[in-house]
């Protein structure tokens, strides 16, 4: 009020001033003594903006008298034009507290560049506020924290939001009547909330890393890392590994959507179930309709109850709108102590197999049901290790890797050529069947280098034949996901077709539709290097992967493989005859070939045969014969002829890629 009044007094006296100036203007003509008024009125206003200006830099409340200015001097006193009564320790103690704020300015930002822990660089901003006000105390807290201290003043720094709450800034002043100054609250606040929002950003990626973002339950990095956590910290360990009954036919029947509302509904009963237990659960989706759920520290008793309920879990329809949804799960269960004296230590990979025998076991005797690993299934892992064992031999010593050839036609029934199998005889076993030794060679690693021996031995084979002038046909050979992955597979296979002389343009490689469609871009450009070289790409089992016609036209194939699930009833089913129907029309407009894999009945002959199939394979027509049975079909079709010009390899490619068709690849990526 003093300062105030004291204002509004010099204002006072500065108008009469100048009204007296400029009329003793008027009457004497004498300029200069006008002048006088109009310098008190600006020295007037420096002096309140001054005076303003340190009130606000350094917190203090001047009580100092503005004066008429001497002769001139500095802002402070020196040269300036008016003079601030302020103690030489009040400006020291100003000047302390503004380079203390700078330095602890400095620190703050260098901890917040260092990623230091989000709670330090709280409490080094609270120290900041506190050398700035001494005296009083300052916390940053959460909106949500309450006790009964009396709180003097708060300040918002970070809103709430869905998920994450917001934060405040605190302070209990020494004086609860002052106003602090703004500027170093603005500061501390600006700091805190570049410190929380970066750690709210970085938990925001870990979750997202550790979680699946369709289901919200832990990622298929975070559940196996759960299970090695799990292994280290408890006595016994179980583990629950779950598959969705039919859950394919529900999502192509219903679509997507409806697939994906499954998905996150199984997702909310599993955790519901797991939270029953009475011991500590982690449930994560592997992908596709997969999950594992790992429980730390179970007794047996309680794993098998835990089992039971998951599985009950499920059985209840599930409301989507107006779909209502009924399936069941098929688990595979296993139990182990962790800490046995004297024991091997458990590996996290060796409960994965037996939990995923276990489940293998379920599916193969009906579904809907669980079984825990047991003495029997321990003799069929047992039995599966010393079989990889064998393979990865075999594979190294190149014996025992060889093929089949089935026979393909045409409409009329004219040999084609044929469809290379990879066969593989197990040294004093005898022949192993494919659906044996193939789901061993792919959890262990083997199938790529299983892939290419079976290549380097039908290669080897074909070439012969070409040389004594022997017509083959066309041969088609499988193709892996994990030979099509590796950075060599274009390389390496026209090194072995050149190597054995073979005919690009007699060789098609299938590849099935969920193998091309998990890197599209990539393998894509692979399959065309190939084809600008004459190599057809067949895409097989079309139809089971993601049943989407628009695919095709964006897929760099040649020829189309009809999935056996559609042959089987082509003869009864509208609907299986509707989708070849259509999937023949277009495969029409896009000049691709069509073969129809799995044909046993006449019947299925003549129906695809009258839908405008191309060509068949099947056992109505011939099963798969030794490569010396196969020779003497195709010679008793072909006439040998010694004198036939063999196939010129020229350094570069007989055909531009960009002008084959269907050569269109996406960066386009499957759903799931």
């Amino acid at each position: 009020m003093e300062d105030e009044y004291r204002t509004a007094t010099l204002v006072v006296v500065a108008v009469v001033a100048t009204a007296s100036s400029a009329l003793y203007i008027a009457a004497s003509g004498l300029v200069a003594v006008g002048v006088l008024g109009v310098m008190l009125c600006v020295a007037l206003v420096r002096n309140v903006v001054l005076h303003r200006r340190l009130d606000r830099t350094t917190g203090l409340t001047s009580s100092a008298m503005f004066r008429l200015p001497s002769p001139p001097t500095d802002p402070l006193g020196e040269d300036g034009d008016e003079v601030v009564n302020i103690s030489r320790d009040q400006k020291t103690a100003a000047a302390t507290r503004s380079n203390r704020l700078r330095e602890d300015e400095s620190a703050v930002l260098e901890k917040i560049a260092a990623d230091a822990d989000t709670s330090e660089i709280l409490r080094s901003i609270t120290e900041l506020l506190g050398n700035q006000f001494p005296g009083s105390r300052f916390r940053i807290t959460t909106d949500d924290f309450f006790d009964d201290e009396a709180i003097d003043r708060t300040w918002s720094i970070l809103d709430r939001t869905d998920k994450d709450l917001g934060w405040v800034l605190q302070a209990v002043l020494a004086d609860p009547s002052s106003t602090p100054d703004q500027d170093a609250i603005s500061l501390a606040q600006d700091l805190a909330r570049l410190a929380l929002d970066k750690e709210r950003s970085q938990a925001h990626l870990r979750y997202q890393a550790d979680h699946d973002s369709l289901t919200g339950l832990l990622s298929r990095r975070a559940v196996l890392a759960a299970l090695d956590d799990a292994i280290e910290t408890n006595a016994t360990v179980g583990l629950v590994y779950c598959d969705i009954d039919k859950f394919k036919q529900i999502n192509d029947s219903l679509g997507h959507q409806a697939g994906d509302d499954l998905l996150i509904g199984i997702s909310h009963r599993l955790l519901d179930a797991s939270d029953e237990a009475p011991f500590d659960c982690k449930v994560g989706r592997l992908g596709g309709d997969e999950y594992l759920i790992v429980a730390s520290g179970p007794d047996l008793r309680d794993m098998v109850r835990l089992v039971e309920g998951l599985s009950f879990a499920i059985r209840a329809p599930f409301n989507f709108g107006k779909a209502t949804i009924s399936t069941s799960l098929s688990l595979g269960a296993t139990y182990a102590e962790s800490r046995v004296p004297g024991s091997i230590p458990l590996d996290s990979a060796e409960l994965l197999r037996e939990s995923d025998l276990a489940l293998y076991q379920v599916k193969r005797n009906g579904r809907n049901d669980f079984r825990f690993f047991d003495a029997e299934l321990r003799a069929i892992l047992a039995a599966q290790k010393e079989l990889q064992e064998d393979l990865s031999r075999s594979i190294s010593s190149r014996s025992g890797i060889h093929a089949n050839f089935q026979p393909q036609f045409d409409r009329d029934r004219n040999l084609v050529g044929f469809e290379a199998l990879g066969r593989w005889y197990r040294q004093g076993r005898g022949l192993v069947p494919p659906d044996e030794f193939i789901p061993v060679a792919k959890e262990h690693g083997l199938m790529a280098e299983f892939d290419k021996e079976v290549f380097s031995n039908i290669s080897q084979s074909l070439g012969a034949l070409r040389r004594e002038g022997r017509n083959f046909g066309t041969v088609a050979i499988n193709v892996s996901a994990e030979r099509l992955e590796r950075d060599d597979f274009v390389q390496s296979t026209l090194e072995v077709l050149r190597r054995t002389s073979i005919d690009p343009r007699k060789v098609v490689l299938e590849i099935t539709e969920s193998t091309l469609l998990q890197d599209l871009r990539e393998r894509g450009r692979r399959l065309e290097a190939l084809r600008a070289w004459g190599v057809r790409i067949a895409i097989d089992d079309f139809g089971t992967g993601y049943s989407s016609l628009s695919y095709l036209r964006e897929l760099p194939v040649d020829i189309v493989k009809l999935d056996k699930e559609f042959v089987s009833d082509i003869e009864s089913s509208v609907e299986s005859q509707a989708i070849v129907q259509a999937i023949l029309s277009l495969a029409t407009v896009l000049k691709l070939s069509v073969v129809a894999e799995g044909v046993e009945r006449e019947q299925q002959f003549e129906v695809l045969r009258d839908l405008g199939c191309d060509t068949f394979q099947g056992f109505l027509l011939g099963r798969p014969l030794e490569m010396e049975d196969a020779r003497e079909l195709a010679e008793r079709v072909w006439v040998p002829d010694p004198f036939s010009a063999g196939y010129e390899w020229n350094e570069g490619p007989p055909v531009d890629a960009s002008s084959l068709v269907a050569t269109s690849v996406v960066d386009r990526q499957p759903d799931r």
